[in-house]
């Protein structure tokens, strides 16, 4: 009697192993969650917490060290890379959602700030009280004065005026002090521009971090500790 063979019942199949990581991948989901912690800790802390940005380079070494298949110079050149645009991308998003606006909540505090504002304010809109905005009107020299804040000719006009700013300011609300930052300081970011406050930012012991986060990253990301 002749023997059957039954193909596909019996034959030796070659295992599948286990689906590699991307490194890329493990990288750049690393590098969301680092940003959404640093904007947290950014505005739980009111500071910049540049050091952070060490931390950051060590993280995505191990990171994507482990997600490689074997780790090599590549891969840590890829994590030193990862590193830098976190961290750039960190910054962007600080200065957009912790950033400006800590910012308005401490102009909104600050006695001294709110008087400036309410100040330019009342000086804008020439709302002063009526006594007090006939004597500017008639004596606009005065006001114009570059000693504003010493005691030249307009002294004690200018400081009614400074005196009745801090009045006001005191007996406004919290919401109407935040109405009066976010306007003021709105059109004072629009003059400056986004990326000079973006850059300010940046000083030399950030990028000594951002420095020895992309070292950190270059060495760990090849596997070597």
């Amino acid at each position: 009697m002749a023997n059957v063979r039954v193909y596909g019942s019996g034959g030796s199949k070659s295992p599948s192993g286990p689906k590699e990581s991307s490194p890329l991948l493990a990288g750049l989901l690393a590098a969301s969650g680092i940003i959404i912690a640093w904007v947290a800790l950014v505005y739980m802390t009111h500071h910049p917490v540049g050091v952070a940005a060490w931390g950051v380079g060590g993280l995505l070494g191990i990171v994507v060290a482990k997600a490689a298949k074997p780790p090599t110079k590549a891969t840590g050149a890829l994590a030193a890379v990862l590193t830098l645009v976190t961290v750039l991308v960190a910054k962007v998003v600080v200065v957009t959602v912790a950033l400006q606006p800590i910012m308005r909540q401490e102009l909104a505090n600050d006695p001294a700030a709110l008087t400036v504002l309410y100040l330019l304010e009342k000086t804008e809109h020439k709302s002063f009280s009526p006594d007090l905005q006939a004597t500017i009107d008639a004596r606009p020299d005065l006001v114009a004065d570059t000693t504003f804040f010493g005691f030249g000719p307009g002294h004690e006009l200018r400081s009614r005026m400074i005196a009745e700013a801090a009045d006001a300011a005191k007996a406004s609300s919290f919401a109407e002090r935040a109405r009066l930052v976010h306007m003021h300081y709105d059109r004072f970011l629009s003059k400056l521009g986004f990326w000079v406050l973006l850059l300010g930012t940046f000083g030399l012991l950030d990028l000594l971090w951002i420095g020895l986060g992309m070292s950190t990253a270059w060495t760990l990301g090849q596997g070597r500790i």
